[in-house]
């Protein structure tokens, strides 16, 4: 009798603990909600459409179209200005950063004060897109309607192309956890405790680039960006590159991507602008 209430007691008690951590995942650390991935044939893998999550206390909101912005119509109201920016992980934010502190957030609300005017600003982004995911995803949606498009490049993306290789679920989730605390455990405990055997958010679903094949990889990656500038320039009014650089490309200087991204973009006729300054 003794030792079947001691096992009662500490069932209760582990319970106790584990309702304790995930009331402390969710509440506190803003964990059990990750925006959900899923892979996609030509596009590679894009969000999900139609979620509204909160995560470490920042909203994020993707829209029927997988992309991270508010609802608009695909048709354009005639008084209306729209403008899609497409990107990666730098455009799209990821999960520390709140819907209203978005850089396509930011610039709507001014092209709103300075035009009195309707803005939507579409962000057409997810980590580690590069010219073949932008490519498909316009070849699948199109330009909405858009007066212009802004495409935010950094200059290793000339060769970061699409691998259709299985989604990793610690970078790019497929399903929402059962659990905060076993998402803690399996996906964020690993950075601060390197040795445990569990997979982390450091096996990513991209693969490096081997030295042999970056010239291969650069050539497809520019002509998919050629072919996804030259639909853009059939569709819209104006097109601006914009040319990220990388912390090391201040302090040193450009890669090569970088001028190959500039030229082959000035070749087409399209403006192109650096944020080095």
């Amino acid at each position: 009798m003794m030792r079947t209430r001691a096992i009662a007691v500490g069932v209760i008690i582990l319970l106790g603990l584990v309702a304790a951590g995930e009331w402390i995942a969710r509440a506190q650390l803003g964990l059990g909600t990750p925006p959900l991935s899923v892979a996609h044939p030509t596009i590679e893998y894009l969000f999900i459409p139609n979620q509204d999550v909160r995560r470490f206390d920042n909203r994020v909101r993707i829209n029927a179209y997988g992309i991270r912005s508010e609802e608009f119509p695909a048709s354009k109201p005639q008084d209306e200005f729209r403008v899609l920016v497409f990107g990666d992980s730098v455009l799209n934010g990821g999960n520390l950063t709140d819907q209203t502190e978005l850089a396509t957030e930011l610039l709507r609300d001014r092209l709103e004060y300075a035009s009195e005017r309707p803005v939507v600003v579409g962000n057409v982004s997810a980590g580690s897109w590069g010219p073949g995911n932008w490519l498909a995803y316009v070849r699948e949606y199109g330009f909405f309607d858009a007066d212009a498009v802004i495409l935010l490049i950094s200059t290793h993306d000339h060769r970061d192309n699409p691998t259709f290789e299985p989604l990793n679920p610690h970078t790019h989730p497929q399903r929402t956890p059962v659990l905060a605390v076993w998402e803690g455990v399996t996906r964020y405990l690993p950075r601060y405790l390197p040795d445990l055997p569990v997979r982390s958010d450091r096996d990513t679903v991209v693969q490096e680039t081997d030295a042999d094949d970056i010239p291969l990889a650069a050539e497809r990656g520019l002509a998919d960006l050629s072919a996804f500038l030259e639909l853009a320039q059939g569709a819209v009014r104006a097109v601006i590159v914009a040319q990220f650089l990388e912390q090391s490309e201040l302090i040193e200087e450009p890669g090569a991507g970088h001028f190959l991204i500039r030229d082959l973009s000035r070749q087409q006729g399209v403006a192109v602008a650096s944020t080095e300054p």
